[in-house]
């Protein structure tokens, strides 16, 4: 579909362990024998260890942009907007696609143009999916939304995504990610990298 003229956007543990001591007081005594510590947990296969904080900046461009009128006719709740693209980057200096972006938004507030919005970012190291409110559909000013989980490298990251519109079909992505970690596949492909399907040889007519 074409853009011209059409605005649009969407988007963008630690678990505290603590062992307390035990204090000991003999009849007689008052003596208090020294509080014992645990001693400390063997590492995981997947520990901390390898977890990292990471930026990644990426531009989207859309090819697909479709406004959807549900329901009552018109502007009303209920109406969605579903996009999709290419995400690419300029790192090393020059542009090239990195990855892939889909998802859609739901207005749910008609007063401040507002509605909820869901997409997934496609890297070569993973999945990043993204949630969250967005007020001033279809032209926000930048939006802040919530990094919700992720496959792969980003299979435990958490953390949320800044998104600018540059143009109608250009956004602006920033992901600032906690948690994230190798992933090293098994077979040698990527974390979201699928067989590609055989075509069938036919028989000679």
């Amino acid at each position: 579909m074409s853009f011209a003229g059409r605005p649009f956007t969407t988007l963008a543990i630690a678990v505290l362990g603590c062992c307390a001591g035990l204090t000991l007081i003999g009849p007689a005594s008052a003596d208090v024998v020294p509080p014992q510590t645990a001693p400390p947990a063997a590492p995981r296969p997947d520990d901390d260890s390898s977890a990292k904080s990471r930026v990644i900046r990426v531009e989207a461009r859309l090819s697909v942009g479709e406004e959807l009128d549900l329901g009552t006719a018109g502007r009303s709740a209920g109406d969605q907007f579903v996009f999709g693209g290419d995400l690419t980057s300029t790192e090393g200096g020059e542009e090239h696609v990195v990855g892939s972006i889909g998802g859609f938004c739901v207005t749910t507030d008609l007063e401040r143009n507002a509605g909820q919005c869901a997409s997934t970012a496609v890297l070569p190291e993973g999945q990043i999916t993204v949630q969250g409110r967005q007020a001033g559909i279809p032209v926000p000013g930048p939006v802040v939304n919530a990094v919700t989980g992720g496959t792969g490298a980003f299979r435990r990251a958490h953390g949320q995504v800044t998104q600018r519109v540059l143009t109608p079909a250009t956004w602006q992505l920033t992901f600032g990610l906690l948690d994230v970690r190798p992933y090293p596949p098994e077979d040698g492909r990527g974390p979201d990298e699928a067989p590609r399907p055989v075509r069938p040889s036919l028989p000679d007519k």
